[in-house]
């Protein structure tokens, strides 16, 4: 009778102990994705920045060249050159 509540405590200990293994990879996955995307939301300001950057070096390039003005007006972008020119 102890064998049998030994071994069958035994298979629960070794049941449970893979159940926490299994978690342990599950929060170390989501913890993988949930840092990723707090690297995107740092980065948010910086590529902001870079992207109005880019449109205004673009827009002002489009003041010579018609295919220029087609990428601003393909992606919606409206740029104000008169605003950074005059600050």
């Amino acid at each position: 009778m102890q064998k049998i509540i030994l071994w069958s405590l035994s298979g629960l200990v070794s049941a449970l102990l893979l159940v926490n293994l299994l978690l342990g990879l599950s929060t170390r996955g989501a913890i993988s994705k949930i840092q990723a995307v707090q690297a995107q939301v740092a980065n948010g300001p910086q590529m902001e920045t870079v992207l109005r950057n880019l449109s205004i070096r673009i827009a002002m390039a489009g003041e010579k060249d018609a295919a220029f003005r087609d990428i601003l007006k393909k992606h919606e972008l409206n740029v104000k050159l008169e605003d950074k020119q005059n600050p």
